[in-house]
């Protein structure tokens, strides 16, 4: 045993050296980069061999790569999504420059929202959908929920009194995370959501997942995550202003200025924005959705290794809606500020840094009065939210794996008079690990995330991702993940009586979180160099869905008593397929999403579930008039189940919704802009919010002093 215990170090010792002198007899040491060809920017983890089959690395994050080589021989480099390269090893000692060509399947579109850092969609296994600045401006949307709703297996839902709440293969509410750079919106912890109050006018693009992202993101991203990408500043000082008018009160302008040169970028924009139209209302008498937003980010370099960023946003938003016959109308005034520092760390040893830290603060307050104003010495208290978070990052490249971890920190409070008793709070502490592996072919991206909160425990959250490239141009993806929803400030501490309906309700602090497990298989198709076909069936459990019951009666009040308690089941299953044509002058996009969304306690349909929706794109520039372009959208969402305000069973009807765009772009910056929305001007019954036509009109300019 001791022989052999000295004989297996002095073995491997002997194979080493007989390995490496093979390697180095006769060869040179080559250094060089593999580049994108569409972006320039470096291609991490490309895989390079010799046609010699001698043992092959991978490239660097940044894209280096040193292999020992002899001439003459050839380089085959490989990249997940790219076309493979064939390049003759040089004669000289020169540093070598592989290019790369992206298939077209939208791998190489940049997405950050897989990996809270930018990379190639290719980069990942996880499918992404990004709706970027030409479709954004193509549909002119002032809104966030306007623009989401246009896209199959995303359904917009009322939110009562008033608000948007957005539904992602079935399932809504505070089970779908919305992010602004990564950072959840305001609101939220009050469960005052409503996406029509995030405007779209400073985007880059907006990036969906569809499925539970809770690896990456803890609590909320059980059903999917939205993520708001602003635009980064870039270029000379550039000043802009934009105004944008319409039918049924449509006022909208904005302001910015922004400059991307030398090693300090920023930009400042600032928008407003009214409506006669509430979402969830169906009368525009008296109606009026005004918005104030200010955004700010300033980022610099230091060197190559050390980067800043900075980001500000505020909020002010006033809601009115008529609530009675007499004359009453009621009043949401809502404020909210956040804001985030990120410092970016490369140092000389393998990985990146970042850590960031995030506060906000939201308050929200209703009253209702006779006329346009509330009472000026109407005193009713506003309800509070304050968050603080920090978040410690770490990213590396090695050989083919690349290895994402973090730690998250977070303190929450509330205010809500009359609804809790003071303040409530929760701390939480989170760990995230992920490795994203590609052996050849294939990208395997295991991950896990714990979760920590001082009301609710722990959750574990882990998930498993694979594609492999079958050919340069089809990919097959396959993915399992655990979402889970921890339980709100609401359903742990409300306690408020309502004597006017007869009920009390208190919330339950030994609920457990929720939780979500998704299967899903698809494939992404290059049928030729413009077209690309994609497709993927999913299906989605949850369990320990949190819903109110009743029990009992109050013996101090005599009133009803109403709890949450982990009671429900639902599943969620269905099909999403898309078939894009992107030519080098026109585009056309047909888009069809099934669904079947089931309530596994009584068996019936979920509420306003549309089984089937689709959309139709068309874009381009009009022949003989290169600075006018076209664009045009038929959208379908089929009839639904839905339930009256008096809750008893109903339906919603089907709505078939035109929309067409023309853009005229003459030198100078300028751009003249003339729509319509629903220009067949549907009604269908059942649906909530004011239906109708609307057409509109805008001008935009740019201008560098």
């Amino acid at each position: 045993m001791i022989r052999a215990s000295l004989l297996a170090p002095i073995a491997a010792l002997a194979l080493w050296t007989s390995v490496s002198a093979q390697a180095t007899r006769g060869d040179r040491l080559l250094r060089g980069r593999v580049l994108d060809a569409a972006t320039g920017a470096p291609v991490a983890r490309a895989r390079i061999q010799t046609s010699s089959r001698r043992p092959g690395i991978d490239a660097g994050g940044d894209g280096a790569f040193a292999l020992p080589v002899a001439a003459p021989d050839t380089l085959i480099v490989r990249a997940i999504g790219y076309f493979p390269a064939r390049v003759p090893v040089p004669a000289a000692d020169v540093e070598l420059r592989v290019v790369l060509h992206p298939v077209p399947l939208r791998l190489s579109d940049i997405v950050v929202t897989t990996s809270r850092h930018p990379e190639r969609a290719g980069q990942s296994p996880i499918a992404v959908t990004a709706v970027g600045e030409e479709e954004i401006s193509a549909t002119a949307a002032a809104s966030t929920d306007l623009l989401l709703a246009q896209i199959p297996g995303l359904q917009l839902l009322p939110s009562q009194p008033t608000g948007a709440d957005l539904s992602i293969r079935g399932i809504n509410g505070a089970r779908v995370l919305v992010l602004q750079d990564g950072e959840p919106t305001a609101g939220a912890l009050l469960e005052n959501r409503d996406l029509s109050r995030l405007s779209t006018g400073n985007l880059e693009r907006i990036e969906v997942v569809k499925g539970p992202l809770s690896t990456l993101y803890g609590s909320d991203a059980l059903g999917g995550v939205v993520n708001l990408v602003s635009r980064d500043p870039a270029g000379p000082l550039t000043l802009s202003a934009e105004a944008r008018a319409g039918d049924a009160g449509r006022r909208e302008a904005r302001i910015a200025a922004e400059s991307g040169e030398g090693g300090v970028a920023a930009r400042v924009d600032g928008a407003w924005r009214e409506d006669r139209r509430v979402p969830a209302v169906t009368t525009a008498t008296d109606a009026l959705a005004r918005v104030w937003d200010f955004k700010t980010t300033v980022r610099a370099r230091a060197g190559g290794r050390l980067a800043f960023r900075t980001d500000l946003a505020l909020l002010r938003e006033r809601q009115r809606w008529r609530l009675s016959s007499d004359g009453f109308n009621g009043f949401n005034d809502n404020r909210g500020a956040s804001g985030w520092i990120e410092t970016v760390v490369t140092p000389g040893g393998p990985g990146t840094w970042r850590a960031r830290v995030f506060a906000e603060e939201y308050s929200h307050r209703f009253r209702q009065a006779r006329g346009q104003q509330p009472l000026a010495n109407d005193t009713a208290p506003a309800q509070r939210e304050r968050m603080i978070k920090g978040r410690l990052g770490w990213s590396t490249a090695r050989g083919a794996h690349a290895l994402e971890a973090g730690i998250d920190l977070q303190s929450r409070w509330i205010e809500a008079p009359g609804k809790v008793d003071g303040t409530i709070s929760d701390r939480g502490a989170e760990g995230f690990l992920q490795d994203t592996w590609t052996p050849g072919r294939l990208l395997v991206a295991p991950a896990a995330r714990l979760s920590w909160n001082s009301r609710w425990g722990q959750a574990l959250t882990p998930s498993l991702a694979v594609a492999m490239d079958v050919a340069p141009t089809l990919r097959l993806r396959a993915g399992v993940a655990r979402g889970f929803r921890g339980p709100s400030f609401k359903e742990l501490a409300w306690d408020f009586p309502n004597p006017f309906a007869g009920y009390v309700i208190r919330g339950d602090p030994g609920l457990r979180p929720e939780h979500s497990w998704q299967w899903s298989v698809g494939t992404a198709w290059s049928v030729g160099q413009s077209l690309v076909l994609d497709l993927e069936a999913y299906r989605n459990d949850l369990r320990d869905l949190i819903e109110l019951e009743q029990r009992g009666t109050d013996p101090a009040s005599g009133l009803l008593v109403f709890s949450p308690r982990n009671l429900a089941r639902a599943r969620t299953q269905g099909l999403d397929a898309g078939l894009l044509w992107n030519g080098a002058a026109w585009y056309a996009g047909v888009e069809y999403s099934r669904l079947h969304a089931t309530d596994l306690e009584t068996g019936g349909l979920l509420d306003r579930r549309a089984p089937h929706s689709a959309r139709l794109r068309l874009g381009a520039s009009v022949p003989g008039f290169p600075n006018l372009r076209g664009d045009a959208s038929l959208q379908y969402t089929a009839r639904a189940e839905a339930l009256q305000p008096d809750g008893t069973p109903g339906h919603q009807d089907s709505f078939i919704a035109a929309n067409f765009q023309l853009r005229y772009e003459p030198r100078g910056g300028l751009t003249f802009a003339f729509g319509g929305d629903n220009i067949l001007n549907q009604k269908p019954s059942g649906w909530t919010g004011v239906m109708g036509r609307r057409v509109y009109a805008g001008l935009r300019g740019a201008w560098r002093p």
